[in-house]
């Protein structure tokens, strides 16, 4: 799932042909430095928020259930398993463990998974690592369906939406009737209708209000947002504000190297980059590998 190789090709690198050496990529003008490798420096002062657990027991137990366990949880089609043991599952955990080392360092909580153009699989790792991170049991975390134009969530995950996002940023639903649960440490904000003129409402203090409500009614430890590109939908420009840093998944079969280099450009000085996935990547070097014995 995972593939450096391949995308540092994409990012720069001369690809050698057979007794010939790697050529590194020019010097990038980005100032970003990605953050889900190596030690984290500038850590905010003072402990990770917490919620005590009796204080939300009461709201999850409110929550509707519709799977019993994370591992209960797929997506549809021909896409991986990212249930426990699994190879998908695997690197969702290896990715979770990074992940929750630099958020626990930064005091972080609100993380954003996007990329630079639709179809790069950015709802499948957000479901997948929300999955893996409740598997751990002592971390209560909510998956949000944030591409407010084109949700997509709730149909590749197999499950039904309560109703509309829509209500709950009007004002005329409560945002915890928004929420399904699967097993006792996950909760799912779905949606089934685009919300419209979304990019020009979440200007609106009301409705940003009400969004934060969304995010903030279950109590949870860690929420991970579903967002729509960062290139082809305003949505997302928008919402930066309410984010605590992103992750950009990368298609890799269509991903470009300045498709990322625009995306962390648009990034820079608004939003930490937690740093880049690889995704939808099959390493096809046809260099032959020398077997060590």
């Amino acid at each position: 799932m995972i593939n450096t190789r391949i995308l540092e090709q994409r990012l720069g690198w001369k690809v050698p042909r057979d007794g010939d050496e790697d050529t590194p990529p020019p010097t990038r003008p980005i100032a970003h430095a990605p953050m889900l490798q190596g030690r984290v420096t500038n850590a905010r002062t003072g402990l990770p928020r917490s919620h005590r657990r009796g204080a939300a027991d009461s709201v999850w137990a409110e929550i509707p259930q519709v799977l019993s366990a994370p591992d209960r949880l797929s997506a549809k089609g021909s896409a991986p398993s990212f249930a426990r043991g699994s190879v998908g599952g695997t690197a969702m955990d290896q990715l979770r463990t990074q992940l929750l080392r630099v958020t626990a360092d930064k005091g972080w909580r609100r993380i954003g998974v996007t990329s630079a153009r639709r179809g790069a699989g950015r709802s499948f790792v957000a479901a997948g690592l929300a999955a893996s991170i409740a598997r751990l049991e002592t971390q209560r975390v909510l998956l949000l369906d944030g591409d407010l134009a084109d949700p997509g969530l709730a149909d590749m995950l197999g499950l039904s939406a309560p109703g509309s996002l829509d209500d709950v940023l009007g004002g005329t639903r409560d945002p915890l009737s928004q929420l399904v649960r699967v097993g006792d440490s996950m909760a799912l904000a779905l949606n089934d209708h685009p919300v419209p003129a979304a990019d020009e409402r979440l200007y609106s203090p009301d409705t940003i209000l009400r969004w934060r409500a969304l995010m903030e009614v279950a109590a949870p430890d860690v929420v991970i947002l579903d967002l729509p590109p960062l290139l082809d939908d305003a949505v997302m420009t928008a919402l930066m504000p309410q984010l605590d840093a992103v992750l950009l998944v990368a298609d890799g079969l269509n991903s470009t190297a300045r498709d990322i280099l625009e995306c962390e450009r648009i990034l820079e000085g608004q939003l930490p980059l937690l740093g880049i996935v690889l995704n939808k990547s099959e390493d096809r070097d046809s260099r032959r590998s020398t077997r060590r014995r």
